[in-house]
């Protein structure tokens, strides 16, 4: 079984936690997923902040990585 990482989102004092989760293979992939996310949610949400962040956390409900919406959004 792979590990559970749940994407919360944090919009300034906004908490939208992510209830279920997703089972992904290793923190790359949740990171990777946070991107996609990220990238998706920008063009559909109007009241997104510039400092609106992805907090990635474990099965056990700890934070390991954020993705902050400006880095997933930026071009390489």
């Amino acid at each position: 079984m792979m590990p559970l990482y749940f994407l919360h989102i944090r919009n300034g004092n906004k908490l939208e936690v992510d209830p279920d989760g997703t089972e992904l293979p290793d923190l790359d992939a949740a990171f990777e997923e946070a991107r996609k996310v990220a990238r998706e949610l920008v063009g559909e949400v109007a009241d997104l902040g510039q400092d609106a962040i992805i907090e990635i956390a474990d099965g056990s409900g700890q934070t390991i990585l954020t993705v902050p919406f400006s880095d997933a959004v930026r071009t390489h």
